[in-house]
């Protein structure tokens, strides 16, 4: 390819510093990021720098903003006229000579820093036959985001042999979701080795199962974003839309089928540092269908750090242990301490609090990474950071006539004093 100027993101870890959730902040801070420079960019590099937030982009961020935030969200997909249903057979890919099924798992990676960079090279590593994004293409989660980060044959983010999935998070909402359902979608989900290539993605929820457990991934994100300028009063739930509990009911069975159960969100459920900041809506619509009282595995992003809980159910909620593993690509800032009294009320078991740099004065913790490996009735979640360090593994078994899950072993290899436990309680 001859040097053409072309438009590329610039960013850093440090763009991201004390970043709000304002949609407002998010647009400029995309708009800004552009430039146009007379270069080819080099495979996994991300040699981009944000320029200061007041300057002659201003009125370009305005143009954008309106443009993206006003208007029909894209059009949400689902099941309903699709042959394939988003139930997908758990298969192995490759040759390691492991029976068991590897699914990567990312949340809050898509950022296109050097940091994502890393994580993205660390899980094609561990050629696993899944991966999966919780959710969050920074800033906005525009067609140029999603070309860096997951679409440009020189991105880092891996396909599994078997399959890769994309969940939906608030920022691709920023620009309505149009990026992420007409760009980024059609490039995911099962791969077809009869075509040789990734068949698509037809919604963004789905299900990957064997005989033992299911991995249910559902989107909390089209309902994060709500009437620009009123949703800073009417605070979204971030609810599940009806195509989707219909599908849980008459597609997966949920309230019938008895396999262990791990769901999938990029909100969380609980949390024990950011106030007034749990999506319970979602809890208690699966409650509907299944009862408060069967116990699942749910894992999500949003909150950027690593954190553990022990089994937790809201007043109407189903019965949860929470992982919170939104540590992907985001710096993981610990501007916000632990509640009053909220790592009780949580159950809140364990979180990541160590330093891995000092950013504008901030202490900015380790990105990490998950591997989930399930073999039969066993399943294995390891926790990884930035320096391929494993800092926790955890085995639990699922019953699949009676629905229980158990908790087999909880180890956490890391000695520093960084990592945080509270004591295991179920």
């Amino acid at each position: 390819m001859d040097d053409k100027k072309i438009e590329i993101i610039k960013r850093e870890k440090e763009d991201y510093i004390d970043l709000s959730r304002s949609e407002a902040e998010n647009h400029y801070k995309a708009e800004a990021s552009k430039e146009v420079i007379k270069t080819e960019r080099p495979k996994n590099v991300a040699i981009n720098k944000v320029t200061d937030f007041f300057e002659s982009k201003f009125f370009s961020w305005i143009f954008h903003y309106i443009k993206s935030r006003f208007g029909l969200r894209h059009k949400f997909q689902s099941y309903e006229l699709e042959s394939d249903k988003g139930i997908y057979k758990m298969e192995k890919s490759n040759n390691d000579g492991k029976d068991e099924i590897t699914i990567a798992l990312a949340a809050d990676w898509a950022t296109d820093t050097a940091e994502s960079d890393i994580i993205g090279d660390l899980i094609e590593d561990k050629d696993p036959d899944y991966t999966i994004h919780l959710g969050d293409t920074y800033f906005v989660g525009m067609k140029e985001e999603m070309k860096i980060n997951f679409l440009d044959d020189n991105c880092s983010w891996h396909r599994g042999a078997s399959g890769s999935f994309a969940m939906l998070g608030n920022h691709e909402m920023y620009s309505r979701g149009i990026s992420y359902f007409r760009d980024l979608l059609p490039t995911m989900g099962i791969f077809d080795k009869s075509i040789n290539k990734y068949a698509g993605q037809k919604a963004s929820y789905f299900c990957i199962e064997n005989e033992h457990w299911r991995v249910i991934c559902l989107d909390t994100g089209y309902n994060s974003v709500g009437i620009p300028l009123l949703e800073y009063i009417f605070k979204p739930k971030s609810e599940f839309r009806k195509e989707i509990l219909k599908w849980l009911k008459d597609e997966v069975k949920i309230g019938e089928d008895k396999r262990g159960l791990i769901f999938m969100t990029h909100h969380q459920y609980c949390t024990a540092f950011e106030k007034e900041d749990e999506y319970v809506k979602p809890a208690e619509q699966l409650a509907e269908l299944i009862g408060k009282d069967r116990p699942v595995i749910w894992i999500w992003g949003h909150e950027h750090r690593l954190t553990m809980f022990g089994k937790y159910s809201s007043e109407n909620g189903i019965a949860a242990y929470g992982r919170c593993i939104g540590n992907g690509g985001m710096p993981i800032e610990f501007k916000n301490k632990i509640l009053p009294d909220m790592d009780k009320k949580r159950n809140l078991i364990l979180y990541d609090e160590r330093v891995y740099t000092k950013i504008k004065g901030f202490d900015i913790g380790y990105n990490g990474f998950t591997i989930m490996s399930i073999k039969d009735k066993e399943l294995t979640l390891e926790y990884f950071d930035i320096k391929d360090e494993k800092l926790i593994t955890e085995k639990w078994t699922a019953d699949n006539q009676t629905g229980e899950i158990d908790n087999m072993e909880f180890t956490v290899h890391s000695k520093d004093d960084g990592i945080i436990q509270l004591g295991i309680k179920n």
